[in-house]
């Protein structure tokens, strides 16, 4: 009896043991799982914390593309950490390095952080074997560090400045003294400030670049329409000479004049004239391109216009033996400068007469309307226009090879001043084209405002 009862007791103690062991494994597991859920926790907060840093950061960095604003924005860059701040040297353009004035987060410690600033200068050991990678150094590791130590600072982050395999420059990241060494974490935030420090100058680079082109091209431009626009009133002068000589000799105030010689003198005129139509593309060119034209804008007939140009303009188009037809319609009318109209619509017309159109072929002048604009359409039979070139032939100065622009005269000016002038009286001017078909050009103006009439 007394055995049955000793392990009895056995037995529970036992059992009690297993149990404590159980609840212990059990605390023990709450306790790591605990443990790294806090964990977990912290890391994503800490990575939450670094990605509204960075975020931050590339907003200020983004706010200006001017040198002063970016270079202001990178000078001010810190890490997460207390007291930090840094050392920029920017490599400019011509191959000099530039270092940026520092900026201390404590107005006190500024002068101490310029003394060190004109004293640590990043060499090509401290910016590592492999450019791009952050190098931290420590003030421990050789004599070349000596202005860390004699402030007090225990080691750096060199970050290089890189953009698609270009040095840039280094940015330096300082921490204050007393401070623990930088953490994995903070090698990684500060090559990610680096990058965004880099595309910043990059961007900022870029801009200055294309201003300085911008400047070049608008110099170069202006240059270009001053030249023009003085060569061709200085040959003004003479081909009027030309022409009036021609004339008097003409009608005999020299002397008679053969048969043969009116048939060189109408030549003389001829081509005296059709130089003064080139020079005056020019000088419309240059003074649309340098806004100097002027509009007198009020309601034009299209029917008018149209007639008048085509009876101006029937002579050149028997001389090709071609035939021009009219479609009428309804007598629109536009809000636009008359003479403007009608200078667009002999560009259209010689265009077609000259390039468009092979001998007894048509050319056909029609007219469409929206609720807001009257188009006027100029086609003709020719070879037509390649796809690929349809816009450049209102590029000045540009004349295709074959067909529409090949050179039977003119300078290439036509049709961007026409453009330009329709877009000026707030229209357009397109074209449509088929290979072997023919090409079809049309002037787009707005319709004149209709008058309102009051009911009493």
């Amino acid at each position: 009896m007394g055995d049955t009862k000793r392990d009895l007791r056995t037995g529970e103690h036992e059992s009690s043991v297993g149990t404590l062991s159980r609840q212990r494994a059990i605390t023990e597991r709450l306790l790591l799982t605990a443990l790294r859920q806090r964990e977990v926790t912290g890391e994503a907060v800490a990575a939450s914390r670094q990605a509204t840093f960075l975020a931050q950061a590339s907003r200020e960095l983004a706010m200006s593309l001017d040198g002063s604003g970016t270079r202001e924005a990178i000078r001010r860059r810190t890490l997460l950490r207390e007291g930090s701040w840094c050392i920029v040297d920017v490599v400019e353009l011509d191959g000099a390095v530039h270092r940026l004035s520092v900026a201390h987060p404590d107005p006190a410690k500024q002068q101490q952080a310029q003394a060190l600033a004109d004293r640590w200068f990043p060499t090509p050991d401290s910016l590592g074997s492999k450019p791009g990678l952050p190098v931290i150094v420590d003030a421990n590791e050789t004599e070349r560090v000596s202005a860390l130590q004699e402030f007090g600072i225990s080691g750096v982050i060199v970050v290089p400045l890189v953009v698609r395999g270009r040095m840039l420059g280094a940015i330096t990241f300082v921490a204050q003294e007393g401070d623990p060494a930088f953490t994995p974490e903070e090698v990684r935030l500060a090559s990610d400030l680096a990058d965004l420090c880099a595309l910043a100058l990059d961007n900022e680079r870029l801009y200055r670049e294309a201003q300085a082109l911008r400047a070049a091209a608008d110099e170069a431009n202006r240059a270009k329409s001053t030249f023009l626009g003085n060569m061709s009133h200085e040959l003004m002068t003479p081909l009027n000479a030309i022409g009036g000589y021609a004339s008097l000799i003409a009608m005999g105030l020299r002397g008679p004049v053969t048969a043969m010689q009116r048939v060189d003198l109408e030549r003389i005129r001829h081509n005296q004239a059709h130089l003064l139509t080139l020079i005056s593309e020019i000088l419309s060119y240059v003074r649309s391109d340098t806004g100097r034209l002027e509009y007198r804008f009020a309601e034009v007939s299209v029917e008018s216009a149209i007639h008048e140009v085509a009876d101006m303009l029937q002579g050149a188009v028997d001389e090709r033996q071609l035939v021009l037809v009219y479609q009428p319609g309804a007598d629109s009318v536009v809000w636009a400068d008359a003479d403007r109209v009608r200078q667009i619509l002999v560009n259209l017309l010689m265009n077609a007469i000259k390039y468009g159109t092979a001998a007894h072929g048509q050319i056909l002048v029609s007219i469409s309307e929206t609720p807001a604009t009257v188009l006027i359409h100029v086609s003709d039979n020719g070879p037509g226009i390649p796809a690929e070139r349809l816009a450049a032939i209102f590029d000045p100065f540009v004349q295709l090879a074959n067909g529409l622009t090949d050179r039977r005269g003119g300078v290439g000016l036509g049709l961007a001043i026409s453009r330009d002038l329709a877009r000026a009286m707030n229209g357009d001017l397109t074209v449509e084209s088929t290979m072997a078909v023919g090409s079809s050009f049309t002037l787009e103006l707005p319709r004149a405002p209709r008058a309102t009439v009051e009911l009493k």
